[in-house]
């Protein structure tokens, strides 16, 4: 039996946990919520650095147990914590439709940038022709993968350097007179919107199953990329409402280049807008990890159909898979339907945070064999802490935002139930033994133990 290739080493990983964080989320919303929070933006980034930490930690715990060698992440985590396919199936459907749309759109969003270097070409080409260049790229191998990710990094980096250095110099603090300039319900208003910027560091789980010597490795790299992120977060948020007026930045459809504008040469405002080039491929690149590795492991459990778990024999990765939620993203972009995804987006990544928390506060409780087998096991009482911050904190802001997209989270609830119960129906009918199969993830407890 050919089974996924353990290739993907501890660079890559921090390739991918931190191209995926700093990509085009900052590049996109950190001048739209200044409109919300004012020059109060880069403390909304700090303020998220024990949120996020806490939820990277819970991540840490799992992936440090015999789970943490499987591909499939917080589905993983979750429904062998409970014991249950329908929690974990029914959290990450969310997240799936959530990563779909949002390689749709950051593909779109590239797209358009292109126009601007090549006018009068449509954005859905270029658009479609990156997803093609990177999934080509991730249907040849995980290490290839990793490779390119890496590079795209570096030079991601060196225009961030670019961007921050000068910066610091030019920084006028009379920007920063007034704390919080919109007070504090201005501040609380943008996290959810800052939050994007966070979102997708635990893609790195969902390769697992690639990743060399993951139960090792893969708890610092959780914990580290995303203290690394915060720090790149909050300076460059720092120079950007340092060297202009919020309201400048609000209205901006480029703050960052905008930003560069200020202080640096033209040639320097073009190493940047490389960088947010850089930074719109490595999100796209480390996101095409998801979707295929979410059916391929869905298939596994024979929650959807068995050839999604196919692994091509030569390169290692699940082909079908990756072809099949290529040429679903590709769609979207011409149908104009990953608004409808993106609208879910960040709502499903509030409920896979909210249900990672509570299977670390549950889990020496109602699976202590899986605590006890952990490499890194925080005392109960921390277990308490990191989830409960996550748990209160994502609860907090998917309440500031489930009033606007209720229905059509509602509707992709309502839809995965139905997926979850077919798929399930008619894996019975194959003969399918869903308790052997959890037990068998249960059997690398004993073995470890």
């Amino acid at each position: 039996m050919v089974t996924l290739k353990r290739d993907l080493g501890k660079l890559s990983g921090y390739a991918t946990i931190i191209g995926i964080l700093v990509g085009a989320g900052i590049f996109r919303v950190t001048g739209e919520a200044g409109a919300l929070a004012g020059s109060a933006v880069p403390l909304a980034y700090l303020l998220f650095a024990p949120i996020v930490i806490c939820t990277a930690l819970a991540y840490s715990v799992f992936v440090s147990t015999p789970l943490g060698m499987r591909p499939g992440g917080a589905y993983i985590h979750i429904s062998r914590t409970f014991g249950n396919y329908y929690l974990g199936f029914i959290a990450m459907w969310m997240k799936l439709l959530a990563f779909i749309g949002a390689i749709s759109f950051m593909s779109t969003s590239l797209g358009e940038y292109m126009t601007f270097f090549i006018p009068g070409t449509d954005p859905r080409l270029w658009a479609s022709l990156t997803m093609i260049l990177f999934y080509g790229i991730n249907l040849f191998g995980i290490r290839h993968y990793g490779m390119i990710q890496t590079i795209m990094l570096a030079v991601l980096i060196v225009s961030i350097l670019v961007l921050v250095i000068p910066g610091l110099f030019a920084v006028n603090l009379k920007y920063y007179d007034t704390l919080l300039p919109k007070g504090f319900s201005g501040l609380l208003a943008a996290m959810p919107m800052l939050f994007f910027s966070y979102a997708g560091f635990e893609t790195l789980a969902q390769v697992a199953g690639e990743t060399k010597d993951p139960t090792r490795t893969l708890p610092m790299i959780f914990v580290k990329g995303v203290l690394a992120s915060v720090f790149i977060f909050f300076f460059m948020a720092f120079v950007a409402f340092g060297v202009l007026p919020a309201e400048t930045l609000a209205q901006s459809q480029s703050a960052m280049a905008d930003a560069a504008a200020v202080y640096l040469p033209p040639w320097g405002a073009g190493i940047v807008a490389i960088g947010a080039m850089s930074a719109f491929m490595t999100s796209i690149n480390g996101s095409i990890l998801v979707p295929s590795r979410m059916l391929f492991v869905f298939s596994e459990d024979r929650l959807l159909p068995p050839f999604l778990a196919a692994v091509h024999p030569r390169w290692r990765t699940p082909h079908v898979s990756l072809i099949i939620s290529g040429i679903v993203c590709t769609s979207l972009v011409w149908t104009k339907s990953a608004y409808f995804l993106m609208n879910t987006g960040l709502i499903g990544i509030f409920i896979i945070y909210i249900m990672q928390g509570t299977a670390l506060v549950c889990m020496p409780t109602v699976n202590p064999e899986l605590y006890e087998s952990a490499k890194f096991k925080p005392p109960v009482w921390a277990l308490y802490i990191f989830g409960g911050i996550t748990i209160i904190s994502m609860g907090f802001f998917m309440a500031q935002i489930i009033a606007d997209v209720f229905l059509w989270t509602l509707g992709g609830i309502i839809i995965g139930t139905l997926v979850y119960l077919a798929g399930k129906a008619n894996g019975k009918k194959e003969g399918f033994n869903y308790e052997a199969r959890m037990a068998k993830d249960f059997q690398l407890l004993d073995q470890e133990a």
